[in-house]
Formats: structure tokens, sequence, C-alpha cells
């Protein structure tokens, strides 16, 4: 227990899908807002859900989907707003929308019945990895591999060479990357990767408004006062203040920001894994205990990044999906180019294209110039298309930079093989931290802290409501009701 429980004071910090979700949890069970003070590093709310307006719609640079419906909360606040709807563009979902090609960068093109039999061939080794990856040792990549050469050694690819066949592996690795967030699936670990629970349904569903008016519907839940006005966070957000330094073993837990140092009695920590891999040494003082410290260092942290391309109109036909880029590793540069997924439409931009990079790749892209990527992308999809369109140059990119916006360090978390040999898990980084007196100074949350859900915008909002809750026990009896 806390040594003044009728004084309560809570430090929340960042202003994410995680802090925003205890923030108003905390307040609607009564906790009260004038002793949240939420500290935001961005000049904006939302962390890694980053809603943009661009033309008559929105894009987004950061989360994109909703993944299924069963047991996700995100799904649920959604629907029950009528905020939801289904995606056409399955691209980053499946990989093989019927819509779109796969080619290679010199204009080839995979025929229907080769991408009908590789897909049929790797869908069967993903149905045998759920029975086989709870006894495999190694890596998830070595796994799809051993698999994979046992098909190409008992001829099971008919329409299709051994070269051309193993150019589609490399494109589903890529593809598999994005969707853990990996730098590369022979860092993911195989028995690991079952740690992560789908949420069956609809993989493909997106928001009608975009992601941000999550923290709308949040904020609604936030009950009123007695003269019938809502109790408001936004004043307790302070934006534009990355923290610094945390100490927490010498009663009040300090917060040092650039201008100003704040006191409370709890601090919870809702900033990525990436930010705590980069900094937790610094950031915290004295040292967060060894268990903590080799769960930040063991859990995956990957950078996934989007690349639009706008077009003053758009050249392709309404029936054209986008195209997927297989690279002929004989024909490879070694750049970041050899590793981009492809690109595909956009709902409701109709001049726009998106395209997908992760890992090493990205990393070294968001070093690149504006326009050295507007280059290389456009000659990249004037080469793939080949004749079949009349190509015409994009006019900008519009791009995300995750890793390099040190507020983040990359996108979201993985099981990898160094948290198996380190035998930490998202358990480890959600324990709680206590006092020299055995109080309770810091709690986390975040994507990354939950069990099994981890990388996903729902397991963002559990986790921050699982530590509310953790937060309204801790405080039991104390008076810190809200003025109703």
């Amino acid at each position: 227990m806390l040594a003044s429980l009728t004084m309560a004071t809570l430090i929340i910090v960042g202003a994410g899908a995680s802090g925003l979700a205890a923030a108003s949890r905390l307040v609607e069970k009564g906790f009260d807002p004038d002793r949240i003070t939420i500290l935001e590093a961005e000049n904006r709310i939302g962390g890694r859900i980053h809603t943009v307006p661009h033309g008559s719609s929105v894009i987004e640079m950061g989360a994109q989907w909703v993944h299924g419906h069963d047991g996700n909360v995100v799904h649920s606040l959604a629907a029950a707003a009528g905020e939801i709807r289904t995606d056409i563009h399955t691209l980053e979902s499946t990989g093989y929308a019927d819509n779109v090609e796969m080619a290679y960068r010199d204009g080839r093109k995979i025929k229907p019945e080769q991408l009908k039999e590789f897909k049929k061939i790797l869908e069967s080794i993903y149905e045998d990895s759920r029975r086989d990856l709870a006894q495999w040792e190694k890596s998830l990549g070595e796994y799809f591999e051993y698999k994979f050469g046992e098909h190409l050694d008992r001829g099971s690819f008919t329409t299709m060479n051994r070269s051309m066949a193993l150019d589609l592996l490399d494109w589903a690795h890529r593809s598999q990357n994005i969707e853990d967030g990996s730098d590369n699936w022979m860092e993911t670990s195989g028995s690991g990767s079952l740690e992560y629970h789908e949420c069956a349904g609809d993989y493909t569903t997106v928001w009608k408004r975009g992601y941000s008016v999550l923290f709308d519907i949040l904020m609604k839940n936030i009950p009123k006062t007695s003269n019938g006005l809502r109790l408001s966070l936004a004043d307790r957000i302070q934006l534009n203040s990355p923290v610094h330094l945390i100490r927490w073993n010498s009663g009040q837990v300090q917060v040092v920001c650039s201008n100003q140092t704040y006191y409370a009695d709890m601090v919870l920590v809702t900033c990525s894994l990436g930010v705590l891999k980069d900094r937790a040494d610094k950031l915290f003082t004295p040292l967060l205990p060894e268990k903590k410290r080799r769960a930040i260092e063991g859990i995956g942290f990957g950078t996934v990044d989007k690349v639009f391309l706008e077009y003053r109109r758009p050249w392709w036909t309404s029936e054209w999906g986008g195209v997927n880029f297989l690279t002929d590793p004989a024909k490879a540069t070694g750049d970041w180019d050899d590793t981009l997924m492809g690109f595909s439409t956009v709902r409701g931009q109709p001049n726009l294209l998106i395209g997908w990079i992760s890992g090493p790749a990205a990393r070294q892209c968001e070093n690149d110039s504006d326009n050295e990527v507007l280059r290389k992308c456009s000659a990249l999809l004037r080469d793939a298309v080949g004749s079949d369109f009349s190509y015409e140059e994009p006019t900008r990119i519009i791009r995300t930079m995750w890793h390099s916006n040190r507020h983040f360090c990359g996108s979201y978390s993985y099981r990898s093989n160094k948290s198996k040999d380190l035998n930490v898990w998202a358990t480890d980084l959600a324990e709680p931290i206590h006092d020299s007196n055995g109080s309770v100074r810091l709690l986390f949350a975040g994507e990354a802290t939950h069990d099994h859900r981890y990388s996903n915008v729902h397991a963002a909002v559990e986790t921050g409501w699982r530590e509310a809750d953790r937060i309204i026990e801790l405080t039991k009896g104390a008076q810190f009701t809200a003025k109703l």
C-alpha cells in the first residue's frame, strides 16, 4: 500500500492507446482526474495510432487494421459506435488478393496457376506449424525453410522451377516479417510465436473515420459531473514533454522533463518497448531490477514502415489492386528497395498507392531523402507494371519513420529467440516495481506487455485497463473519489 492513499497521485508516461485507456478507465471508476498527469513526448496524442487527414478522407500512418473480432476489445468498441467496416484491400492481411499481381522488377509476372500452387503449399506449412512448433527448438524461419525444402525435394511444385519457388518464399518471408514486426524470421522464436493468439474473424476491418476515433470512444465512458459536464482529461495531458529521468526509490517518484519536474505516488510507463531498449538504463534511477532489464533486452521490437506515393491522377484501372515485388537474387542491388513488399491501392484515396517495408531495409530507407525514396519506388513500379499501363510519375511521397523517431524507436513487438534464451516474457515486462519500503512505484503497460495479443492496439488498450484496475486495487479505500 502507498503511504498517502488519501492523496494518491499518478503520472502516466505516454498518451497513446495504453496510456489513455488507463486514464479514462481510472476516471470512469472514480479516480480524480486532477490527480492524474499524462506526459506525452510528441506534439499530439495517439502514440503509434496516427490518423492524418488527406484529401476528403484520412490515411493511417500507424495502426491500420482491426485484427479480428472475437475477444477484440477494439472491435467491440468500434462496432458498438458504428465505426467499423470491411476493407476491400487485403494486401497486408493475406498477401495474395486476386487483384494484386506478383512481378519481378523487370516486369516478369507470376501466373495465376503458379501463385495458386505456391499459396496452397504455403498454407499447408502454416497448418502444420500449429501442430509442430510447440516442439520446435529453432527459429520460425528455420521451420518454414525446412518444410519448404521438403516440398521442393519431393517435387510438390509442378508449375514453376526451384528458383522461382524460392523467390516466392523470399516474398513470403518479407510478408511474415511485416506481420510479426521482426527483422528476420530467423530471429523469431518458433515455439514462442505460439504465444500470440489471434482473434477470430475478419482481419481486414478498418475504422470508417480513422483509428484515432478510438480516443473519442474511450473518453465517452468518463462520467459527467452533477452539473452535466463531462470530466476532462484533456487539460491533464502535457504535450511536448519527453521524460528524461525517473527517480523511483526515494518516497514519491520524481519524473524529470526538460522544463519541469513532476512528483507522484506512482508512475505508469506506457512508452514503446523500443524506447525502453534504447535508454532504460539512463531513464530510471536506480536501475530497474535485473529481471525487468532482461525482459527489455530479450523481447523483440522491430520496424515496419509505410510509403505512400501520390499521383496527379490514377494511371491504374479500378480492377487493379496493386503489385507485389519479387527479387531475383542474381539481379539484387543490395539496397533497401530489394525488400520493398509492393504497392497497393488505398481505400478512399484514389490518387495514392501504399507500400510496406520492414527490418534493416526500413531503417536504411529512413536514412534516404524523400527524393531518393521517391525515385527508387517509382522505378520499381514502372518496371514491374511494364507495358500493362501508361505509367505516370508520382508527385510526392508521404512516409513513416518509426525507427528514427526517438519517441518510438520502432513499430511493435514480437517473441524473439533471445527472449526464449533469456526465459523472459510479457509477464516479466508487465511486473510492477516496488521501492525499498515495499510500495508499488512503477507500473508498465503497452502492447509488448500483453501475454497473447502483443503487437496490436487491442493489446495496448487491454493492458491500459489492466494497470488501471491494478491501481484501483492498490488505492482501495482511499479518499480519491472524483468530485462528481
